[in-house]
């Protein structure tokens, strides 16, 4: 694995030619934002999610009336990508499906992640090119882990998300983080703003699935201070929320996703999945989300 350094300001961030992912952002104040791997609590740090999020059902999915094999939010993260364009806040990666690919997901397609960073944050942005003779359906997310608690001398249950719209609190149920079940409503966060941050969360549930919420934005923040980061996420259809379960892990993983785990009672047709997108032969899909730090 080669790993490449970005600068701006004071700013400095790492990638990994391994899965693409953005590994590590440090602005002026020193502090460390992103998740550094622990293999025994999670082995990855930002992968890109594609063709699928989530699992599917019964670990398969049909493609034109075929079924596909494919891994837990697809088959990219271990995978090696390309540079493209560089300059001194940004990298390109890109990746081109192979024959492997092909017989899991039988479309053509190069996925760029394209990561810039500012003194004050970064933006990971995924294009989506197919180069297939047909229409493509697919799925896309991130999974960036942000460090929780940020600062030392505090605790996991210092931090709250502070969404930016009150929320109604639906979370789909995916017992063991696979098939979506049904929903529940949080109490902590139905008709408010802010959820309260513990590890009995994830223990409990796996991931929080919040399917079209009202915020695209939404704030990990200690409340006594105001410091933490904001994170956007405009255009994605989901936000999923993930801390290794059983693990007393610290970071918290927000999740924008384009797609939703399997639900037990789908088609399994990979084009009736719930936020699908379809991409035309020769065109493109492009989707951003960023982080920005709360240091005053």
């Amino acid at each position: 694995m080669a790993q490449y350094t970005l600068k701006c300001g004071k700013a400095t961030a790492k990638v990994n030619s391994t899965g693409g992912e953005f590994s590590s952002y440090i602005p002026a104040n020193g502090r460390e934002y992103m998740y550094q791997v622990d293999p025994q609590v999670w082995g990855s740090q930002s992968p890109v999610l594609f063709p699928i999020v989530g699992s599917i059902k019964d670990s398969q999915v049909k493609i034109n009336g075929k079924p596909y094999s494919m891994n837990k939010h697809g088959n990219l993260r271990k995978l090696e990508f390309q540079v493209g364009k560089h300059g001194d806040d940004f990298i390109e990666m890109y990746l081109e499906s192979d024959e492997a690919l092909f017989k899991t997901y039988p479309f053509h397609f190069i996925i760029h992640a394209t990561h810039t960073i500012f003194e004050d944050g970064f933006t990971t942005t995924y294009l989506v090119e197919n180069k297939s003779g047909e229409r493509m359906p697919m799925c896309i997310g991130g999974h960036p882990g942000f460090k929780c608690p940020i600062y030392e001398g505090e605790k996991f249950t210092d931090y709250v998300l502070k969404f930016e719209c009150v929320e109604d609190g639906v979370n789909s149920l995916a017992p063991n983080g696979y098939v979506i079940t049904g929903t529940e409503i949080l109490p902590q966060l139905a008709g408010k703003d802010t959820l309260p941050l513990s590890h009995d969360l994830f223990d409990d549930r796996d991931a929080l699935i919040f399917a079209n919420p009202k915020s695209r934005r939404v704030k990990l923040i200690n409340p006594s201070t105001g410091k933490g980061l904001e994170f956007s996420f405009p255009k994605f259809d989901a936000l999923g929320v993930w801390s290794a379960p059983k693990k007393n892990a610290d970071y918290v993983c927000l999740e924008p996703w384009c797609g939703l785990p399997a639900y037990e009672n789908e088609t399994g047709n990979f084009e009736d999945k719930p936020y699908v997108k379809f991409v035309n032969p020769g065109e493109c899909f492009k989707i951003s989300y960023s982080m920005t730090v709360i240091d005053e």
